[in-house]
């Protein structure tokens, strides 16, 4: 067998990487080896004090407020109360790093992401990685097998690159040390388990994982193209600080995987600079007046959080193939495909409002160029804004939308500040942060005789907010998810299933399993400092930091009640990747996911013109697969048409007073239900505002 020593490949990529900081954004960037980041960290020591602040505030944090705690005690037979007590009474006989590695692994048995601990500098923003990235594909059912992806740019080797299956890991078979990795990350199901030990394999962010244990790797591998025999070649693991953009996050009505997070922007560094320096550019085009230089109908202005291509459209570097979105039994239909990367905007006070508003105008081009069906992919998304995230759900499907529902946990703690709310808010003396526990605070106050764990469930985002613009995709959609899909697009793909706008299609068995309001430590005594400075939340010492799942969330629908945390969101149909999905932008899965919606009914209604006459509203409509068409006025019922009915419908005005102000027509299709049974299923909407104004005779009137 053949070694090869790598380092001289790798200090050659890194030196490149060095070279470009500036023009990424991050002029502090730094590289070292491991031992060198190590060295330095023993000059940057917490005192006894700083350590005791941050067990004791660890220990408040989820005795007090964690949502999940009562459910994750008995879910996984472990106390992390205790746990913390425990390193307490050691606080003596633990040299810095051993504290760090307990307090991470007391957070770890948590199975939780959102409930973290964040390590203090030279830790926090600081990445382990190895110069290349790793997946895995099936050849057979339930055959794994591992595929070198991505290279560094500079790192250049006659065989060990894109295309080489590696084999052993340090001596160990890959799956085996996948699962010895997957026991220091926080994943919840097995699925999420497999995909975060793999991660780790190559990349961990030292914020909240301790550093590697070995300073290199020695990796086996068959290369992609000429010798068939194995060969082993050392990689040294590189530590880096100061080499991602500060980001800061929002609490309120946030879900997010920080780790995974910033994991994402370590791979924009390290493997898409050209991207990352795109957009700083138009994040500086989009704060001034001068309009993004983008064609807005191959790129979006948001390019870190959507990316979009359709039958047709131009290739795009790094993006699916337009080539493969198509259905060969029918040339003629059109499919569309759109990932959404994250649900976060940081940094703009309008975040959520301008991530709809984008994602509307891409979603109305799919619907002009791409109206046979819609591949929306969110694999890899790291969540973000709740309320971003269901309030998007409206427009691809025709039904009224139901937030999830998030539950405090009913604690002395949580019980005491519902107290003090009620009576600071009989005053009208709230910010923003305080408002939001508003609408639990009854419940809190109930929960004293109550005996429940968790107060009843209401919305975070509001249900007049995510029913505001209604349906604008008409067409079946597909939904991609994967093992990292977390926090907030757990709660978006739980909404997607749970009114049935769509086939979930899944590359893993389920989601991450992340269902929950996670808030951070610092937002949370900032707020209490107003309300009950009583309550000892302290700020932590230096730069640590700790994060919780403030509020459980539980589903609705068809699956009232179920929670998404541990569980994640199920696959309606199972996906097994494939060595060409791994190596060329998801080439099958892309494929596979539009011949299922070519199977889908594509329903479509269209109002062209609605005239205001002294008898009645004269209706001309665009229909396709429909069935029966059901008219209403100002919310009220007024008609129902059969769709192959002469036109212009007459829908009659009886009943109103006034000038209506809404119709709203509603297509129906006969499809078969449970028994094969037909029934009518209501698959498109369409609205027609009247400008209320204007004569009867001679009415105006605007399409939404």
């Amino acid at each position: 067998m053949t070694f090869e020593d790598g380092t001289t490949q790798t200090q050659a990529a890194l030196r490149l990487l060095q070279s470009q900081k500036d023009e990424l954004g991050c002029p502090n960037l730094q590289i070292q080896s491991g031992p060198e980041f190590l060295e330095q960290a023993k000059s940057m020591r917490l005192t006894r004090h700083d350590r005791e602040v941050i067990v004791e505030q660890a220990t408040l944090l989820v005795d007090q407020f964690y949502a999940h705690l009562p459910f994750k005690r008995a879910r996984y037979a472990s106390d992390p109360v205790q746990h913390f007590r425990l390193i307490h009474a050691q606080l003596d006989h633990l040299t810095d790093l051993e504290f760090h590695a307990e307090m991470i692994r007391a957070f770890m048995r948590l199975r939780d992401a959102h409930t973290f601990y964040g390590l203090p500098a030279p830790f926090r923003g600081a990445f382990a990685f190895l110069p290349f990235r790793m997946d895995c594909y099936y050849a057979a059912p339930d055959r794994r097998h591992f595929v070198v992806t991505s290279m560094m740019e500079g790192f250049e080797h006659p065989t060990f690159g894109v295309g080489a299956e590696i084999v052993l890991w340090s001596g160990m078979p890959v799956e085996r040390a996948i699962e010895r990795e997957a026991d220091f990350e926080p994943g919840c199901n097995a699925a999420a388990r497999f995909v975060r030990g793999m991660k780790r394999l190559t990349k961990r962010t030292l914020t909240f994982s301790a550093p590697p244990d070995e300073h290199f790797v020695v990796v086996q591998y068959i290369p992609a193209a000429g010798r068939n025999e194995p060969t082993s070649i050392v990689i040294p693991w590189s530590i880096a600080t100061a080499c991602i953009p500060v980001r800061e996050r929002k609490s309120a009505s946030s879900s997010l995987n920080e780790s995974l997070a910033q994991l994402k922007q370590l791979e924009e560094t390290l493997w898409r600079r050209g991207e990352l320096a795109k957009e700083r550019m138009l994040a500086q085009a989009n704060s001034g007046d001068t309009p993004p230089a983008v064609d807005l109908r191959q790129e979006s202005v948001y390019p870190r959080v959507f990316a979009f291509q359709y039958t047709g459209g131009a290739a795009q570097p790094d993006l699916v193939d337009p080539a493969q979105m198509m259905d060969p039994a029918h040339p003629d239909r059109k499919f569309g495909y759109i990932r959404i990367k994250t649900f976060d905007l940081e940094g703009d006070e309008n975040a959520s409002d301008h991530f709809f508003t984008e994602f509307l105008r891409i979603l109305d081009l799919m619907q002009e160029v791409a109206p046979d069906g819609l591949v929306l992919d969110v694999r890899s998304n790291p969540g973000g804004a709740i309320d971003a995230a269901e309030r998007i759900l409206q427009l691809m499907t025709p039904l009224q939308i139901e937030p999830a529902n998030f539950h405090f946990i009913n604690s002395r703690v949580t019980q005491q500040i519902a107290s003090k709310l009620r009576d600071k808010g009989a005053h009208g003396a709230l910010d923003a942060n305080q408002r939001e526990w508003m609408p639990w605070v009854e419940d809190l106050l109930a929960s004293v005789t109550s005996g429940f764990f968790v107060t009843p469930g209401r919305p975070l985002t509001s249900p007049d907010w995510a029913n505001d613009t209604g349906q604008r995709y008409q067409g079946p959609v597909a939904l991609l998810i994967d093992a990292s899909s977390y926090s907030a697009t757990d709660i978006f793909a739980a909404g997607f299933q749970d009114h049935r706008i769509g086939t979930v299609i899944g590359v893993d068995q389920n989601t991450g399993g992340g269902g929950a309001n996670r808030w951070l430590h610092e937002d949370l005594r900032q707020m209490l400092e107003k309300v009950m400075p009583s309550v000892p939340l302290k700020k932590l010492p230096g730069d640590a930091q700790m994060g919780l799942a403030l509020r459980r969330s539980s589903r609705v629908g068809r699956n009232a009640g179920n929670v998404i945390e541990d569980e994640g969101v199920g696959s309606d149909v199972k996906y097994q990747v494939t060595r060409n999905d791994v190596l060329n932008h998801d080439h099958d899965l892309i494929r596979f996911a539009c011949l299922h919606l070519s199977s889908q009914l594509t329903g479509q209604l269209q109002i062209l013109s609605a005239d205001l006459r002294p008898d009645g509203i004269a209706l001309t409509l665009k229909t396709r697969n429909v069935f029966r068409l059901e008219c209403s006025l100002d919310g009220r019922p007024q008609c129902s048409f059969a769709a192959d009915a002469p036109q212009p419908f007459l829908i009659p005005r009886s009943g109103l007073i006034d000038t209506p102000s809404l119709l709203q027509v509603d297509g129906l299709a006969m499809v078969a239900g449970d028994g094969g049974v037909q029934q009518l299923q209501l698959v498109a909407r369409d609205t027609f505002e009247f400008d209320a104004s204007t004569a009867p005779a001679t009415a105006a009137a605007t399409t939404t």
